[in-house]
């Protein structure tokens, strides 16, 4: 799903979230998939703050270090959107035409983006039929249009050219895609294609400040949803636990996880539980006869130690991260097995945002 697009042979995917800007550039091989080129820049801390960029010439310049160290083919970008200023609604909406839906969209939405329609973009995706067969359901996205501006312009000043914006959820559902044959159970990965439409799974990426929460039901998006809660959660609860810095509290969860104060683990991860589950309910109230089997977590949060084995057994399903590259050719000449399992994780939004430039 795009909320605007213009078609680009090749696209770099540029992830830029409040902790780092990470950069993606994805070839066409035989067989798959090559990473031929990427790079991650720290930011610092309040750069960007709930989405909203407050320092631009250090985004700027990190989007422009990103390019050196990359170097990307490409100048050509793929960038995503989350957290506050997107508004993600499954609505319900009488059969008709995609070419029908376009023109009525807009009424449908001003029922339920609380924004006047010329400050937002709008984009909609068809799920499929309610279980009765009475009504579609869709989803309706809405981002402020104030927000893609300003990302879009540190991007251009950084000499790159804006092609594709997406949503990250949906850039998560679309990396996720090139590991279902390897990744995933059978019993979510089914070839039958009846057996496969009662499976159903949820991606939830953990960031620092934002968790994409995507619930898949028979190979579609059955529900989505932007949390406001990461990794840095787990820094405060360490930073109270400890009485440090925030940036000591994060060299800590990076360099001596097994010092920090169990309370304040125990903390974050009662916290992140509560949020999932949260999630989960909502989709219940739409979907109670299909429950979530499965769940696989990627995000710079996925990397705490404990993670996958602490949510599957508080929330009683099946939990595992999720790394990209063992699917994705690479050079061991540019990018080392270690780097790449490693970073992985983090990396799966770029990635499927990459991955835009080979859509059909």
């Amino acid at each position: 799903m795009n909320l605007f697009a213009r078609k680009s042979d090749v696209l770099i995917a540029v992830d830029i979230s409040s902790a780092a800007v990470k950069l993606v550039e994805l070839g066409k091989v035989r067989g798959g998939f090559e990473l031929k080129s990427m790079a991650i820049v720290p930011l610092p801390r309040d750069v960007i703050v709930e989405n909203e960029i407050i320092d631009s010439m250090t985004v700027t310049q990190a989007l422009i270090d990103a390019v050196r160290i990359a170097s990307p083919s490409s100048r050509n970008v793929a960038f995503a959107v989350s957290g506050n200023a997107l508004i993600i609604k499954t609505v319900n909406m009488p059969p008709m035409s995609e070419l029908d839906l376009e023109a009525a969209i807009e009424f449908e939405a001003d029922q339920h983006i609380p924004y006047d329609m010329e400050d937002v973009y709008l984009d909609f995706q068809i799920l499929g039929m309610t279980e009765d067969g009475s009504e579609m359901e869709v989803v309706l996205v809405a981002c402020k249009r104030d927000v893609i501006e300003a990302y879009q312009q540190v991007i251009q000043e950084a000499g790159l050219t804006v092609k594709c914006v997406d949503c990250a959820v949906f850039a998560l559902e679309n990396g996720a895609e090139i590991l279902l044959d390897k990744v995933m159970p059978d019993s979510v990965a089914d070839p039958d294609e009846e057996a496969a439409s009662s499976k159903v799974y949820a991606l939830a990426n953990i960031g620092a400040n934002f968790t994409n929460i995507n619930i898949m039901h028979g190979g579609q998006m059955a529900f989505a949803r932007d949390q406001f809660f990461g990794g840095n959660q787990l820094t405060q609860e360490i930073q109270e636990a400890h009485g440090i810095s925030f940036q000591a509290a994060e060299q800590m969860k990076l360099d001596n996880f097994a010092g920090i104060d169990a309370n304040a683990i125990e903390n974050y991860f009662t916290a992140l539980a509560d949020e999932l589950v949260r999630t989960l309910d909502f989709y219940a109230v739409r979907h109670a006869d299909f429950p979530v089997r499965n769940l696989f977590l990627s995000g710079g949060g996925a990397l705490v130690p404990g993670t996958a084995e602490q949510i599957s057994q508080r929330l009683g399903i099946d939990t595992n991260v999720l790394n990209p590259f063992p699917e994705i050719k690479a050079s061991p000449k540019k990018f080392s097995a270690d780097y790449l399992e490693h970073m992985g994780p983090m990396m799966l939004v770029p990635v499927g945002l990459a991955l835009r430039g080979f859509d059909k």
